[in-house]
């Protein structure tokens, strides 16, 4: 063979210039991503007031991810049992842990600070072997909260290293600075460090950012459904000579008394006198197939993104053959085993030991027990599966 055979160069990739497929002029090749820009705080606040079913987003999660409790293992002295228990129920622990969820699923984050009788200010380093107890907790949403990225942990715990030290607080009272030592922080999740949403860097995305427009279509289908109603029954008015009539001078006006006269007779009387000869009035009905289609897909969507299955985000019963929920339950308790351990597990345990630390400082116990934080279980057996375990 004494010429080569050589072929032109192809990208990979198929083109046609006929529908411009593949070509700049494509259509569906021009979509990018844009990303949201920076909700301001207000709006979460009317949005979180105003929208029942935002609220209920919000809400839920945090309101299950506390209410079944938890237990403390290897913990056998049943004074220490009933220590704990009555100094989370005097600081109302429950309540504090569930608006920490809600205002970190609304704003991104949040923090709860804590009164501590130990001696010293608040924006002062907690003094452990000093604490005698815990006044209160107060919960701050992100809004309210700057940390101070200029003095991040340089020495100290390995935990901390890298977060800041200190955290400004705003409210309608006044302003104060506030040490990391006596924060519990609540995060909705963590973002890269090179981040463009540096507002929410520390603390997470706010769950309106990713799910606004999930919300928007599933109450436009809500809406637009029960509008159709108006519209799928229509009267049809039939006259004769009806565009002759229109032609003359006063026609439209004698027309249109007419209607108006149809339509008094048919408020008050519920019946309509028309003409034999000339007149015809009815209805004509129009049919909308798959409104419920549409409906469920937005129902379906949002579900998803929230992680909420329908039948406790709706109200609905499970659709379709053999369907049970059974899957759409267990993925709901995943999500927030998920939720008990990257919001309150952290904070649960650091709360603790200040609670038996300012026990031994008065004398009330002898030693701070180690223990560790088990959440009682989400899923309720019922009869039958409590009988086969």
């Amino acid at each position: 063979m004494t010429k080569q055979e050589t072929r032109d160069y192809r990208a990979d990739g198929y083109v046609n210039l006929m529908n411009r497929y593949g070509t700049l002029r494509d259509a569906s090749e021009q979509y990018s991503f844009a990303p949201e820009p920076t909700v301001p705080d207000e709006l979460l606040s009317l949005y979180y007031e105003g929208n029942g079913l935002f609220a209920r987003i919000i809400d839920t999660p945090a309101e299950e991810a506390v209410k079944r409790g938890f237990t403390l293992e290897g913990l056998a002295d049943k004074g220490l049992e009933d220590f704990w228990r009555a100094s989370l129920e005097r600081l109302d622990w429950e309540e504090a842990a569930m608006t920490g969820i809600r205002w970190a699923r609304l704003y991104g984050g949040a923090a709860a600070v804590l009164l501590l009788d130990d001696g010293r200010g608040l924006e002062e380093p907690l003094d452990l072997p000093n604490l005698r107890g815990i006044a209160g907790i107060r919960v701050f949403d992100r809004s309210q909260i700057m940390p101070d990225n200029t003095r991040a942990y340089q020495t100290g715990p390995l935990e901390r290293m890298g977060t800041p030290e200190f955290y400004d607080v705003s409210t309608r009272n006044g302003r104060f600075r506030v040490h990391d030592s006596r924060c519990l922080l609540f995060r909705n999740g963590i973002l890269p460090e090179h981040t463009p949403s540096q507002l929410y860097q520390l603390w997470g995305v706010p769950e309106y950012v990713r799910i606004h427009r999930a919300i928007r279509d599933a109450e436009v289908a809500h809406g637009s459904a029960t509008k159709l109603l108006d519209r799928s029954v229509q009267a049809v008015y039939r006259m004769k000579d009806l565009s002759s009539e229109l032609a003359t001078e006063e026609g439209e006006d004698r027309v249109l008394r007419r209607l108006q006269i149809i339509d008094a007779a048919r408020g008050l009387l519920n019946s309509i006198a028309i003409d034999g000869e000339g007149e015809d009035y009815g209805f004509q009905q129009f049919q909308y197939s798959g409104v419920g289609d549409v409906i469920d897909a937005t129902c379906n969507y949002l579900s998803a993104l929230t992680s909420i299955p329908q039948t406790i985000l709706f109200g609905r019963s499970p659709a379709g053959m053999n369907a049970t929920g059974t899957a759409d339950l267990e993925n709901w308790y995943n999500y927030l085993e998920r939720i008990q351990r990257r919001m309150l597990r952290g904070n649960l345990q650091y709360l603790l030991k200040l609670v038996f630390q300012a026990g031994v400082n008065r004398g009330e116990i002898q030693e701070v027990p180690a223990v560790n934080v088990r959440f009682r279980p989400l899923w309720s057996l019922s009869e039958g599966e409590q009988a086969d375990l």
